[in-house]
């Protein structure tokens, strides 16, 4: 007998049907979206019009930075407890994440009002605004002086524990063959105009009223996110013990010990100053990580400096079960812009990293 053909068109794949079968629900601060199985969670964010801050899209910069509150994602060798990085990250299933509530990415104009020295190598350059510029203590902004190219830097506050909002402050290792910090005092002074995008990062203050002991650790100009969090973090009243750590390559370049003062002087109980090479008043010899407590998994630990330095002491967290919040200044090119993402979809290139404002070397 011959079979009717139309017998088979009820088992034949419909074209509606792959497509709802290749979706998942996926909850991002609570609201629902539709997502597609091996989008990566930016991808899927953007695609049901929410946005989870990002920067890089290389998994570098960890301002993407997100913690998995139920169901499973392929966390593409991201994960750090339960949390992934979401610009790896893919989806796999049904999800819930959420992200903590950062400031928007925007763009200002401004002017260079200060350039000073602060150390042999380190300057403190002021930049005034246009209008007040919204970031977190131990966020970052690229920066792109007039005529030169783009750099990331952390704002940081006046040494004497001065803030301003009409200001940005960023202390600067000055290379005398760096494209951009080699110019300044020279081919960038005093009234040079600067285009500042940000905030990025994920390394910012956060619950400074509970739990165990805030441990800021910072080499070389490192300084600049630990030293705006420490002042914040004073500011707030904060209701945990705070230890600070600083270190310099040398004693000429401890260049933060007027702040370490004002830490002090505004209830820090600990508060440690290093020097590998030389020794003084105060000054301990070594290196900053030789001087971190014993952590507990209550406490929270904050390093800025070089990477050799920053992923020693994410070890040591990491091996006590203790939070550690991390601001590697690694070299690199400059990332496309967000807009690049949102609207042409454009994927970077594996590998870039977009917190090139300090060489290697720099926060020694």
């Amino acid at each position: 007998m011959r079979m009717n053909a139309t017998c088979f068109s009820a088992t034949k794949p419909s074209p509606q049907r792959d497509i709802e079968m290749s979706k998942c629900n996926f909850t991002i601060n609570g609201t629902r979206i539709g997502a597609n199985f091996g989008d990566t969670l930016v991808d899927a964010g953007i695609g049901g019009r929410i946005l989870i801050p990002h920067d890089c899209c290389s998994g570098q910069c960890e301002t993407c930075r997100v913690t998995v509150a139920s169901g499973t994602v392929d966390d593409q060798g991201t994960a750090e407890g339960n949390t992934v990085l979401a610009c790896q990250a893919t989806i796999v299933g049904d999800a819930f994440i959420t992200f903590d509530d950062v400031p928007v990415v925007s763009k200002q104009s401004g002017i260079v009002s200060t350039i000073r020295a602060l150390s042999p190598q380190v300057l403190e350059v002021i930049i005034r605004l246009a209008r007040p510029f919204e970031y977190l203590p131990g966020q970052y902004v690229s920066l792109a002086f007039r005529g030169f190219p783009a750099r990331d830097y952390s704002p940081t506050v006046r040494m004497n524990g001065d803030c301003n909002e009409g200001e940005l402050v960023f202390h600067i290792k000055r290379l005398p063959d760096g494209a951009v910090s080699g110019q300044l005092g020279t081919g960038i002074q005093a009234g040079h105009r600067v285009q500042i995008r940000g905030p990025f990062g994920q390394a910012f203050l956060r619950d400074v009223n509970s739990g165990g002991v805030l441990i800021l650790v910072s080499s070389g100009t490192g300084w600049a996110p630990i030293w705006s969090m420490a002042r914040a973090a004073c500011q707030a009243g904060m209701q945990r013990n705070m230890i600070v750590v600083a270190g310099a390559r040398d004693m000429a370049n401890l260049y933060m010990r007027s702040a370490l003062d004002w830490l002090v002087g505004n209830g820090v109980a600990e508060v440690i100053a290093t020097s590998r090479i030389g020794q003084g008043d105060r000054i301990l010899p070594g290196q900053p990580e030789h001087y971190l407590p014993l952590l507990g998994h209550n406490d929270i630990v904050h390093v800025a400096g070089a990477p050799r330095f920053v992923n020693t002491v994410k070890r040591k967290a990491r091996n006590a079960a203790t939070r550690c919040y991390a601001d590697p200044f690694l070299p690199g090119q400059q990332a496309p812009s967000l807009a690049s993402r949102i609207f042409r979809r454009v994927r970077p290139t594996a590998g870039i990293r977009p917190r090139p404002a300090q060489p290697l070397e720099a926060a020694e």
